[in-house]
């Protein structure tokens, strides 16, 4: 439990800081990253896995967010590379981190278009797609023009609309999830259809 909190407070103490790119770290830690978190922990009562290692991968899956922004080409890199970071200065062993970035935070993404076979990767997948659903993150991106410059409103349309397909159809992996999701799926596909 120890290594967990120092891990939630090294990621705050990052996200506290001011992203020289973006101003979102205030939003991203408490609009997305600690709601993420809050899914792993529900997902843990139905499901059996390492949820300590959930938990520390959801504080981490998208830490470069808090100095560089989405449209940086080396942005899961810089993920993955502050994460280990984190990691050690949390005294996390080498296999525990090997673990959490390269099989959990790495697997969760899909990179290489499967499903990932672990299922602490699952449920990171799962929690940050109800995350995606549960909160105001689409709004808040789109409000902000957070990933676009110079886009329309159109441009965000588009964008919103592929965005839930992938979150509804790849990322939510735990079947019994996807009942929770759909009515924000269904609300978010109508509103930005308009």
């Amino acid at each position: 439990m120890e290594k967990i909190n120092s891990v939630i407070n090294l990621v705050q103490h990052l996200y506290s800081q001011k992203n020289p790119v973006i101003d979102w770290n205030e939003w991203v830690f408490n609009g997305h990253i600690k709601i993420v978190a809050e899914w792993v922990e529900k997902i843990s009562k139905d499901h059996e896995f390492d949820t300590q290692a959930v938990l520390a991968a959801a504080y981490l899956h998208d830490l470069a967010y808090s100095f560089t922004s989405k449209n940086d080409p080396e942005l899961d890199e810089k993920s993955e590379t502050k994460a280990r970071e984190v990691l050690k200065e949390a005294n996390y062993s080498n296999d525990e981190i090997i673990f959490i970035v390269d099989k959990i935070i790495h697997g969760h993404g899909m990179h290489d278009g499967q499903k990932p076979e672990l299922i602490e990767a699952q449920v990171l997948a799962t929690a940050d797609a109800l995350a995606h659903f549960t909160s105001d993150f689409y709004l808040v991106i789109c409000w902000n023009h957070y990933l676009f410059e110079n886009k329309s409103l159109n441009d965000y349309k588009v964008w919103v609309l592929e965005k839930i397909e992938r979150d509804m159809n790849k990322k939510i992996l735990l079947e019994e999830y996807k009942s929770v999701a759909e009515p924000y799926y269904i609300g978010l596909k109508k509103m930005f259809s308009l």
